[in-house]
């Protein structure tokens, strides 16, 4: 429910930072990656900073963010999903290096 309350906010708008949040301290136990990989979190995540780039994002939201993302990555599931989905893998690295060149 909260994943889909955040897919429907505005970039960094009171809510969307409350949920993101709520599912970065949720993120902490590993046992969660698999609900929010299966949700497209991960690439919800990418999606908010690229848009970064274009607009401003709160500063909240992308800190969040990425430490979501952070504990999402050093989750044994997502390690496990991202060896299977080798395709997703190469443009999620992808994705991030051309926001470093940015």
């Amino acid at each position: 429910k909260i994943i889909h309350i955040l897919k429907q906010q505005d970039d960094g708008s009171v809510t969307q930072r409350f949920c993101i949040a709520i599912l970065q301290k949720m993120s902490i136990k590993e046992d969660q990656a698999e609900v929010l990989i299966k949700n497209k979190l991960l690439e919800w995540i990418m999606q908010l900073v690229e848009r970064s780039t274009e607009h401003e994002v709160h500063t909240f939201s992308l800190d969040f963010a990425s430490a979501l993302m952070a504990n999402l990555l050093h989750a044994p599931y997502t390690l496990n999903y991202l060896e299977k989905n080798s395709n997703h893998t190469k443009s999620i690295m992808e994705r991030l290096l051309l926001l470093i060149r940015e």
